[in-house]
């Protein structure tokens, strides 16, 4: 009889440890998943958020689900316009990406954690900031010197801190890693990802010459721009014409914003960028023309309703030709 006993209670002891195990290593696991699907599901911020609350607390230790909520902390950025609350939310996102054990950071986390810091520095502006970015930088660098996406963030990092020319060496660090579009070879997916990443570190050296005043340079390197995007890009077009706005060439700066406008015509931030250049030349009939173009496609813009003040001046006539009474 004790005999009997003893098996029953060893095959339930046996039985809650199974069930416990099975638990721990497959439920809890699956679970913890089916919550984090439920986050790609939705754009309801603090769903989402709450949805990570029980990912976490079933899978605390898992390196994918921070890196996760990092990025989708990054993303959420776009619904706080306050810099002090971008602020908080990318203390977060690094402090889930700093949750991960540092023999457990891939490259791509490593990445990821120092663009947290480039956003952080550019928000803060301040030296302690740029300091962590650029030592997080030097760890990735470390990990994997061959990448060049890595030094396109680590350019913006110096554009941020106004250092042209360590921006513009780490653009042509960038440059060099790539290998030659003409290379048969080059299979056209990995052409294209190419292409794009050409396209981002030409614009960036466009804004850094700009910067230096090397006009010429500058030109040229956001005409690279137009020349690797699959899309028109009309604000490049804006960029270029800021080169020789620089210059004080109002008439070539018009000409290349007309490129813009021509290309988005439904934006009346050309209007409104055309007007301003008329205005400063001063033909006033022009930029009058303008800025009534943009009302049309914008009647509650604020900058084009108060040029269109700016413009009228006090005379009764045109004021009640164009304003509502």
């Amino acid at each position: 009889m004790d005999l009997k006993i003893n098996k029953i209670f060893y095959s339930l002891v046996l039985m809650v440890a199974f069930v416990f195990l099975a638990w721990f290593f497959v439920g809890r696991i699956f679970l913890a998943d089916y919550y984090y699907q439920e986050t790609r599901k939705t754009q309801d911020w603090p769903q989402i958020l709450r949805y990570y609350e029980k990912v976490f607390s079933l899978n605390p230790q898992e390196p994918f689900y921070h890196q996760k909520l990092a990025n989708d902390l990054k993303w959420g950025l776009q619904f706080y316009p306050q810099p002090e609350v971008k602020i908080q939310i990318v203390d977060l996102a690094i402090t889930q990406m700093e949750n991960i054990k540092a023999q457990e950071r891939s490259f791509t986390t490593r990445l990821d954690l120092a663009q947290l810091y480039l956003l952080k520095a550019s928000l803060t502006k301040t030296e302690q900031d740029f300091l962590k970015a650029e030592q997080a930088f030097q760890k990735v660098i470390q990990m994997s010197p061959q990448v060049a996406r890595t030094y396109i963030y680590w350019c913006q990092l110096k554009i941020e801190q106004g250092k042209w020319d360590q921006a513009e060496e780490q653009c042509q660090k960038a440059l060099s890693l790539y290998p030659s579009l003409s290379d048969a070879r080059l299979i056209s997916i990995h052409r294209q990802k190419i292409e794009s990443e050409m396209s981002e570190l030409y614009e960036k050296l466009g804004e850094i010459y700009l910067a230096q005043e090397k006009y010429s340079q500058a030109e040229q390197a956001f005409r690279q721009v137009l020349k690797f995007s699959f899309s028109p890009r009309p604000n490049i077009w804006k960029k270029i014409g800021d080169v020789y706005y620089s210059q004080g060439d109002l008439d070539t700066a018009i000409v290349k914003n007309l490129h813009g406008h021509i290309l988005s015509p439904q934006d009346s931030f050309w209007c409104l960028t055309l007007a301003l250049l008329y205005q400063e030349k001063g033909e006033s009939e022009q930029a009058l023309f303008w800025v009534e173009k943009g009302l049309t496609l914008d009647p509650d813009n604020k900058k084009l309703l108060f040029l269109l003040e700016s413009l009228l001046g006090s005379d009764p006539k045109k004021r009640s030709s164009i304003l509502p009474s």
